[in-house]
């Protein structure tokens, strides 16, 4: 069972783009969310894929396929 599998819809869109290098506050806008909300969301996407810092969840997007690895 992939771990992603025990995320929300809302969790795994937050979490693609906080792996795409985008900040809290623009993740707020651009989904009509709080920066509170955005924050929670992040922090249990953190916990439910038991990862600790945001490098982490990037290499994780990675080895899963989230986000490709760019090679000039």
């Amino acid at each position: 069972r992939s771990p992603l599998a025990g995320l929300t819809p809302r969790q795994r869109e937050v979490l693609q783009l906080v792996v795409r290098g985008q900040s809290v506050k623009a993740i707020a806008r651009q989904l009509a969310l709080s920066v509170k909300t955005v924050e929670m969301h992040r922090a249990q996407v953190m916990q439910r894929l038991d990862v600790r810092e945001v490098a982490d969840l990037v290499r994780f997007a990675i080895r899963h396929g989230l986000l490709p690895l760019e090679v000039d």
